[in-house]
């Protein structure tokens, strides 16, 4: 017997997901979802998640698991201090302070952090099974991020590309049926992020972000790294990068301003 159970990360595609497979919308129903907490989603996260397990434990009889392996930030912090053995495997961008040369560190945190958890609690809740169908979140307009898994007890299903299901659709299935929709869900000091993300965080959750800039500050000097690390993919300072990006989104409402009769010709196109 092949088991169903969706890998959850509480942001719009996998809840999506989860609700759709609840509703009967796919070939299966899931048995399980499994959520794994990094400790370091932003708080929006956190307060959805805590909406959603009660909302299926309401309307489904559904039980969400949380897991963790540990809080990433925490764990961060106490490596560069030294009250910790091994690195928390996030991918630093390094810049070469001589020569200008930039670089990424090998990203082992998805493994440790998000993959093993969930396989921990598979093994704990079916200790017996010898096949499972994960469901992933991703949408059709995700493609790329398509991955098997890398052990034959497991494999990796994609419902929502099965389906052509766009995040825009997932977005809309919440307004349609006036359920919430999700924040992002993604590690606050992912390196990952885009501008407008990094700005989100600082004008959202400003705590969180002053907790970041203050890792970003020491990861100058990151234990076996010869060059300097950084947050941003610019291999700047986070705390100058935002004033940069801050600047560019003052001129830019100044830019449209200068033509307030186009605004309401957008075709809302633009961001996409």
């Amino acid at each position: 017997m092949e088991h169903t159970i969706i890998s959850l990360g509480a942001g719009t595609q996998s809840t999506d997901l989860l609700l759709r497979g609840l509703r009967g919308e796919f070939d299966k129903v899931p048995s399980h979802a499994i959520f794994s907490d990094t400790g370091n989603e932003p708080k929006g996260v956190y307060n959805y998640l805590e909406w959603l397990m009660k909302y299926v434990d309401k309307e489904y009889n559904f039980t969400i698991d949380v897991v963790s392996s540990g809080n990433i930030f925490k764990d961060a912090m106490a490596y560069l201090h030294g009250d910790r053995k091994s690195s928390e495997g996030i991918p630093y961008y390094t810049k070469n302070p001589i020569t200008g040369k930039k670089a990424i560190i090998r990203r082992q945190c998805t493994g440790d952090y998000k993959i093993r958890p969930v396989r921990r609690q598979i093994r704990k809740l079916l200790p017996k099974v010898k096949k499972v169908s994960l469901w992933l979140g991703i949408s059709y307009d995700e493609m790329q991020r398509m991955k098997e898994a890398n052990v034959k007890w497991i494999k990796h299903r994609f419902p929502l590309i099965e389906n052509r299901i766009k995040r825009i659709d997932c977005i809309n299935n919440f307004k349609a049926k006036r359920i919430p929709v999700p924040v992002r869900s993604s590690c606050v000091i992912c390196p990952y992020h885009s501008d407008n993300y990094w700005l989100w965080i600082y004008e959202n959750e400003p705590d969180n972000f002053a907790a970041t800039v203050s890792l970003d500050e020491k990861i100058r000097c990151y234990p076996g790294i010869n060059n300097e690390c950084y947050l941003h993919r610019s291999c700047r300072p986070l705390k100058e990068v935002i004033v940069d990006i801050l600047k560019g989104k003052e001129l830019a409402s100044k830019q449209l301003n200068m033509f307030p009769e186009l605004i309401d010709e957008c075709s809302g196109v633009c961001g996409i």
